[in-house]
């Protein structure tokens, strides 16, 4: 609360489609050379304003599935929130964008079959029998975003959740998809490219009506316009 409270004159007004971005960050600060833990640590917790993530309204973007460079490694810190995980996707990243898309689709490392993430966020797809489902890997990032999508799917949707291995192959039965994260909440995916085919999921739209009624109802619940039934929100206090 106080580092809020602190920082309320940046605060972006309501409506506005900004917001507050709050990071936690843990730094080790020993003075050592060699390669070891640190000893002494710097814990900052990091805010800015920042603009609506979406200018305009979603805009969907189109994933390459990357078959060469993993994300994270079997039994590593793949789920942990460490600045060395960005840093190995980033020449994949250049590489997708070089070759006109938006984000990367990670495989798992071990078999090269399974779903992992999609850049920096969660990935989930929508079933023509009305299913939510997202990967499950010890190599993923655990996702609030996401956690509170499938409360969505199930509890306001009426939709089955399932968190499981996503075989790469269900892309091409997939209705919709989608990447969530904190900054975008979702991102919808036009189209999917796995060797030499590509799924187009969004033609005209910028969003599928699954994604849709997902993202306003969680944006809803946050901004005060849809009933929190499950106490998410709270208010900090600026007296």
């Amino acid at each position: 609360f106080k580092v809020v409270q602190l920082n309320r004159r940046f605060i972006p007004p309501y409506g506005s489609g900004a917001s507050l971005y709050v990071r936690p960050l843990l730094l080790g600060t020993s003075g050592i050379v060699g390669v070891k833990p640190s000893y002494e640590y710097l814990f900052l917790i990091f805010v800015t304003p920042v603009g609506p993530y979406f200018k305009g309204g979603l805009k969907p973007i189109r994933l390459l599935v990357e078959e060469e460079i993993d994300r994270a490694a079997p039994l590593g810190v793949g789920d942990v929130k460490v600045g060395g995980n960005y840093a190995a996707g980033m020449r994949a990243t250049i590489k997708a964008k070089s070759l006109g898309y938006n984000e990367v689709l990670y495989l798992d490392a071990k078999h090269k079959k399974y779903i992992d993430e999609s850049g920096p966020a969660n990935f989930f797809g929508i079933t023509k029998d009305n299913k939510y489902v997202t990967p499950a890997s010890s190599s993923i990032l655990p996702s609030i975003t996401n956690k509170s999508l499938r409360v969505i799917a199930e509890k306001e949707l009426g939709m089955t959740v399932e968190q499981r291995p996503v075989d790469v192959q269900e892309i091409f039965d997939f209705e919709e998809a989608g990447c969530c994260g904190t900054a975008a909440v979702i991102t919808p995916v036009k189209s999917i490219t796995y060797r030499d085919r590509e799924v187009v999921y969004l033609k005209d739209e910028d969003v599928g009506p699954t994604c849709k009624k997902l993202y306003d109802t969680l944006t809803g619940i946050q901004l005060g316009t849809v009933e929190d039934k499950y106490s998410w929100n709270f208010e900090v206090p600026m007296d």
